[in-house]
C-alpha cells in the first residue's frame, strides 16, 4: 500500500466534552468521525494555550524538552527534530496552515515545504475555500497537512445558518456547529488513502449568557489590570489567580483545570484503521510518533511520546502520565508564583504546583471522586505529594533552552499579538 496522505486538524480551543457530546452542538460530521474512527476520550494537552501545545504535537516532546514554554517569545530549540522534518525526509510534501500566535518566529515551520500564516481568516472565507481546492488536487502526494482552525477562538466565527438555538446554547457551541459544516466539505474533498487526525490544542472556559459575558468581561479587566499585578507582586492576593479566574473569565486563563486541558483525539482512516474507542489516558506528545508509525516512517530522534497505533490495533495499553504547564507570556511568567505545572496520572490524580515554589499550592485532586476539582486533598496524601515533587524536580532538570528571537522578530510578534487581542 502506498504511503497515506495525512491531514492533522487542530481546532483551537476545542474541549473534549463539546467534541464528544453531540447534544451540545450540531456536529453530525464530527460525530461521524468519532463513530467511524478511533477516539481517545481522555487526551491531555500539554498546556493551556496554543504555542506550547503545538510544539508538543509537532515534536513528541514536552515543553521542557523542546524549549517552547511560552505563548509567545520562545523559539523551538534548534536541536529538536520535528514531525514535518521526518515526514519530508521520507518523501512527503509537507504543508501547514497556521494562525494565532503560530508565526514563523516560533520555529514550528521547520520541515514544512510551505508554512502559510494567516491572521483571522476563518473557514467561511476565500482562504477556507482555497484549502478545499488544494486538498482535492493541489498537493503533491503523499502529503502531510497541518490545518489550524481558529474559528472557535474568541471572537468566535458563527455562520448565519448556525445562529439558532438548535446549534447550541452558547456562541462556543454554535461556532463548533459552524466548523462542522466546513468539516463536511473538507471530508468530501479528501482523496482516498488519507488518514485524518483531529484534536484540540487546549480547552476553554466561556460564558453561557449575555449577563455572564458582561460579568466575565469585568473580571478579565480586573485580573489583567496593573493594580492587580502590583498587589500580586506584593503578596496581597490571598488566592492563586487560577482560583480567582475560574468561572469568571471567558478564556483559557492561567490554570490547568480539566476544561482547559482535556481535548479530543480522533484518528479516522477507513480501510487503514479500525474503528473503536479507548478511555486510556493519552497525551499530545503521543500524536507525532503515532503519525510516523502510520506513515511507516522512523522518528528522527527520541520522543517522549509513544505511538498509539498498537492500541488502535487492539493491543493492550496503559495510562500515560501527562506533564502539564501553564503557557503564560514571558511578561506574566515573571510574576512570582503565577506559573503552574503538574502531572495528570492514571486518569485519576492531578497534581499541580507553582514552578517557583511560592506560597500557593500544591493542589492534588482525585478526579474519580472529584471530577470538578473542588477538593484539594494534598494535605491528606503526603507520600503521593512527595512522589510528585520528586518527579517534577527530575523532569525540570532535563530542561532545554529556547531558541532566541531577534529584536525585529520580537517586534513582529508583539504587533501581531496586539492585532489579535492578546495584548
Amino acid at each position: 500500500m502506498p504511503q497515506p496522505n495525512i491531514l492533522l486538524i487542530v481546532v483551537d480551543c476545542l474541549r473534549a466534552d463539546h467534541a464528544y457530546d453531540r447534544s451540545l452542538s450540531r456536529t453530525p460530521v464530527l460525530g461521524g468521525l468519532i463513530e467511524n474512527g478511533y477516539a481517545f476520550s481522555n487526551t491531555i494537552s500539554s498546556a493551556n494555550c496554543t504555542t506550547p501545545s503545538f510544539a508538543a504535537i509537532l515534536t513528541g516532546l514536552t515543553q521542557i524538552e523542546n524549549g517552547v514554554r511560552c505563548l509567545h517569545g520562545d523559539r523551538l530549540n534548534p536541536s529538536v527534530p520535528t514531525l514535518a522534518e521526518a515526514l519530508k525526509k521520507a518523501g512527503y510534501s509537507t504543508y501547514a496552515e497556521a494562525s494565532g500566535p503560530l508565526g514563523p518566529e516560533t520555529g514550528l515551520e521547520r520541515g514544512f515545504t510551505e508554512y502559510n500564516y494567516r491572521m483571522r481568516q476563518g473557514h467561511n472565507s476565500p482562504w477556507g475555500q482555497d484549502i478545499l481546492r488544494r486538498i482535492a488536487g493541489g498537493y503533491q502526494a503523499p502529503w502531510f497537512l497541518m490545518l489550524h482552525i481558529w474559528d472557535l477562538h474568541g471572537p468566535r466565527w458563527v455562520i448565519p445558518e448556525c445562529r439558532g438555538r438548535e446549534c447550541g446554547s452558547s456562541d462556543y457551541a454554535r461556532a463548533l456547529s459552524s466548523i462542522d459544516v466546513y468539516l463536511q466539505a473538507l471530508m468530501r474533498s479528501l482523496p482516498a488513502n488519507t488518514v485524518v487526525v483531529l484534536t484540540g490544542d487546549h480547552g476553554e472556559d466561556f460564558s453561557r449568557s449575555e449577563i455572564d459575558s458582561i460579568r466575565r468581561y469585568i473580571w478579565t479587566h480586573i485580573i489583567m489590570s496593573k493594580p492587580f499585578k502590583s498587589a500580586w507582586k506584593r503578596g496581597l492576593i490571598p488566592k492563586h489567580v487560577s482560583e480567582i479566574s475560574r468561572g469568571r473569565i471567558d478564556n483559557h486563563y492561567d490554570a490547568l483545570f480539566e476544561i482547559l486541558i482535556r481535548v479530543p483525539l480522533i484518528f479516522h482512516a477507513p480501510g487503514i484503521l479500525r474503528s473503536g474507542a479507548s478511555t486510556l489516558q493519552v497525551r499530545h506528545v503521543d500524536i507525532a510518533p503515532t503519525i510516523l508509525e502510520l506513515a511507516g516512517v522512523t522518528p528522527s530522534g527520541d520522543m517522549t511520546g509513544q505511538s498509539l497505533a498498537g492500541i488502535m490495533r487492539g493491543e493492550p495499553g496503559d495510562h500515560r502520565e501527562a506533564y502539564i504547564e501553564v503557557g503564560a507570556s514571558r511578561r506574566r511568567r515573571a510574576l512570582p508564583g503565577l506559573v503552574l505545572a503538574g502531572f495528570r496520572r492514571a486518569n485519576r490524580y492531578k497534581y499541580v504546583c507553582t514552578l517557583d515554589g511560592s506560597r500557593f499550592g500544591p493542589w492534588l485532586y482525585d478526579l474519580e471522586k472529584d471530577p470538578d476539582e473542588r477538593q484539594n486533598i494534598a494535605a491528606t496524601q503526603p507520600e503521593l505529594i512527595a512522589e510528585f515533587r520528586n518527579r517534577m524536580q527530575e523532569l525540570q532538570s532535563r530542561r532545554v533552552a529556547s531558541g532566541t528571537l531577534t529584536t525585529e522578530e520580537h517586534k513582529a510578534v508583539q504587533d501581531r499579538l496586539k492585532a489579535l487581542g492578546y495584548m
